[in-house]
């Protein structure tokens, strides 16, 4: 009887534990990064603009060139970008770089990244662009490697640990568009015009024109923790199935 009465304790205190683990599940908080003010979140922009400015390596988006830092442009309608090969005139550098429509994240003669870094793990689940012209087709990445990136000196198909959110056809500047429907959560995202350098699985998009997009946010879901109940409660817990079973026990006997 003895042991039949232990066990029971032992049996109800975990279903009881299970309980209270679930009922300390928060709901899922859902959160706006506006680019540039939202503090937790830094942004970096990068492009293919490595390598020796000639016809095989700086074709118009040479698959050959290496990323490498670029300037972060901001505007009422969100993020640009000015990459490193920027010039007015020549064979093989980024002509027009500069100006309107090419002050964006574009697509056009190399491929622009915006990197969005988070103080702590986040559910992307949709981007919201201020700004397009011409086509709004992007590119979705989510870091799952242990390290933190490196996207400097690499080419985009050299880049390990890289997960494909997926790449989102005519996403416009009208609404949020919803992503990541596979909830993976990192605390690196790259997000870009169309490259499928960097993802060639993320899916087709439509249309063959370049894309020139402005980013201005990305709303999140915060994953959600077990919070564990303090030790009192589950003693004072215990204590009253002590009690119950006690009481059990008398009737019994």
């Amino acid at each position: 009887m003895k042991r039949f009465t232990e066990g029971l304790i032992v049996r109800i205190q975990l279903k009881l534990f299970s309980a209270l683990a679930m009922f300390a599940l928060p709901a899922m908080a859902a959160t706006t990064w506006t680019l540039g003010s939202t503090p937790g979140m830094t942004v970096s922009a990068y492009a293919n603009t490595g390598g020796t400015n000639n016809s095989t390596n700086a074709a118009n988006n040479g698959a050959l060139q290496t990323i490498q830092a670029a300037t972060v442009n901001w505007y009422s309608g969100g993020v640009g970008v000015r990459n490193a090969d920027a010039c007015t005139s020549g064979s093989y550098c980024d002509v027009n770089e500069a100006n309107n429509p090419e002050h964006s994240v574009d697509n056009q003669q190399r491929y622009d990244m915006i990197l969005l870094s988070f103080t702590a793990e986040v559910m992307l689940t949709g981007v919201k662009l201020g700004w397009f012209s011409n086509d709004s087709d992007i590119t979705v990445m989510a870091y799952t490697g242990n390290d933190i990136p490196t996207l400097v000196g690499k080419r985009y198909d050299q880049l390990t640990g890289w997960a494909s959110i997926g790449n989102y056809s005519d996403v416009g500047d009208t609404a949020t568009k919803a992503i990541n429907a596979d909830k993976v959560v990192s605390s690196y995202w790259l997000v870009g015009a169309y490259n499928p350098l960097a993802n060639p699985n993320g899916g087709a998009v439509t249309g063959s024109g370049y894309d020139y997009i402005k980013i201005a946010s990305v709303t999140s879901d915060v994953p959600p923790t077990i919070k564990v109940p303090e030790p009192g409660s589950l003693a004072l817990a215990g204590l009253g199935l002590l009690g119950v079973v006690a009481l059990r026990r008398r009737k019994v006997f």
